[in-house]
């Protein structure tokens, strides 16, 4: 009788190097003829404020089925995989491997949700070890336990996306990615499930990551249908090691599940605050935008940096009174600042009125009136005529914000920044097939075996 298999692993990278979905992508290449995969490879993204992150806090998780002994040399392959790719000579790499037998437990799950914004501990992640279908594997201080339950305990049953990509041979690794820069465009406009590849607004290709990991480039959207077709337009101008689609829950929001009063906020967490605008937006040194915002509980500083570009300009039409959500990560306290919520997007709720207010006018030439001094009225400095009666003309003035929810351009998004693309588009519920899951690995698996 078959059994199924969780696999999850993270902290295997560097920022000098390497990859964790690589890593997963050699072990699916590995594996994929000894077992049976009941879901693409996950990549998971947790917290994306804890300081120890390399990139993009990502982890991965690979769902499988087997009989016993082929799970056995699964698992060994998974440890040697790992030990043999991580980057171990850092000694920011700790890696954790993570297997759940079968049902994946309640509490694990609670764990995974907890991790998409809160900063846990390595000793609250290894009590799991003791439920009898957990084990953990700790390299290094053993880290990447935490990253590898949050993937596991994920198994995307809300909202999810996909990402196919595209791996370097070791020879490109830390040189420019050569591509067909036009091809991108094309594929993005032939595509319409597929977003964020291009930033239009700025004329910048998103699908190229700039460091020296592997990946070449990463395309993501609704389907891997879709993703996959949009790769088939893409004209890569160097040789391409390997591919892999992931199911993932990157552009989801997924991090934005927990609303904080201000007196409860921590470094580091991912947190959904609503506030009123208690001091204006102002320009710091850098040209950085902040302001304050206050609830029932306390006051704190929000700010858009400067990357975020023109979404600076549209925040700073915010004026005091102004009722706000604001979605982001605490930053720390630090020499120069207080603690800070790091905007990664904004809702306005409501927004007060603004006045401007003018002299009237003489009734007698037309001329603009003078004030006569405090509560005497006005005069003409003209015809000298004067009115105790009248008062300022007061006219509303039209706000340069309006009631929605604002956004930094593409170029400034995060992993799991929920895109405008996205807004009325979730997956929650969508089935996927064993069977297109399978034809699928194999058609990508078959594209390095003829390479």
């Amino acid at each position: 009788m078959k059994k199924e298999l969780h696999i999850a692993f993270d902290d295997t990278d560097s920022l000098k190097g390497s990859c964790t979905t690589h890593l997963a992508t050699l072990i699916v290449h590995e594996i994929f003829d000894q077992v049976d995969f009941i879901d693409f490879p996950n990549l998971i993204r947790l917290n994306p404020n804890i300081p120890h992150k390399t990139r993009g806090n990502g982890a991965v998780a690979i769902r499988i089925e087997g009989d016993n002994s082929d799970l056995e040399v699964v698992r060994d392959v998974v440890i040697t995989t790992v030990k043999k790719m991580a980057r171990l000579e850092d000694e920011n790499t700790n890696p954790g491997i993570a297997f759940v037998s079968n049902a994946i437990p309640k509490e694990v799950k609670q764990f995974s949700r907890r991790a998409m914004w809160d900063v846990i501990s390595i000793p609250e992640a290894e009590e799991f070890n003791s439920l009898a279908n957990v084990e953990l594997i700790k390299l290094g201080n053993g880290r990447g336990i935490i990253g590898a339950l949050g993937a596991i305990g994920n198994p995307l049953e809300d909202d999810f996306t996909y990402e196919h990509l595209a791996y370097r041979t070791a020879k490109n690794f830390g040189t420019k990615r050569m591509i067909d820069r036009e091809s991108i465009f094309a594929a993005d406009k032939a595509t319409p499930l597929t977003f964020s590849n291009v930033d239009y607004e700025y004329n910048s290709v998103m699908i190229t990551p700039r460091g020296a990991d592997p990946v070449f480039a990463g395309i993501r959207g609704e389907t891997f249908v879709e993703v996959m077709k949009a790769w088939s337009l893409v004209k890569p101008l160097e040789e391409i090691a390997m591919l892999m689609v992931y199911r993932t829950n990157q552009h989801t929001n997924q991090h934005f599940i927990k609303e904080f009063p201000i007196n409860q906020l921590k470094p580091h967490l991912s947190v959904v605050v609503h506030g009123t605008i208690s001091k204006k937006p102002h320009y710091i040194e850098g040209s950085h935008l902040i302001f304050s915002i206050r609830d029932g509980t306390d006051e704190i500083d929000c700010a858009a940096y400067e990357p975020t570009k023109r979404f600076r300009g549209e925040l700073s039409n915010l004026t005091i009174g102004d009722e706000v959500t604001v979605f982001g990560g605490v930053r720390p306290a630090g020499k120069n600042h207080p603690m800070t919520i790091n905007i990664e997007r904004l809702r306005v709720s409501s927004l007060v009125k603004q006045f401007s207010y003018e002299n009237p006018f003489c009734e007698k030439c037309g001329a603009r009136l003078k004030s006569a001094g405090k509560n005497k009225g006005f005069k003409c400095q003209k015809c000298s005529a004067v009115y105790r009666e009248k008062k300022q003309i007061e006219k509303e003035l039209p706000r340069k914000i309006s009631i929605k929810e604002y956004l930094p351009p593409i170029i400034a998004h995060r992993h799991l920044t929920k895109p405008f693309e996205r807004m009325n588009r979730n997956n929650k519920n969508k089935q996927i097939g064993k069977s297109d899951i399978i034809e699928t690995l194999k058609l990508l698996i078959n594209f390095k075996k003829s390479s």
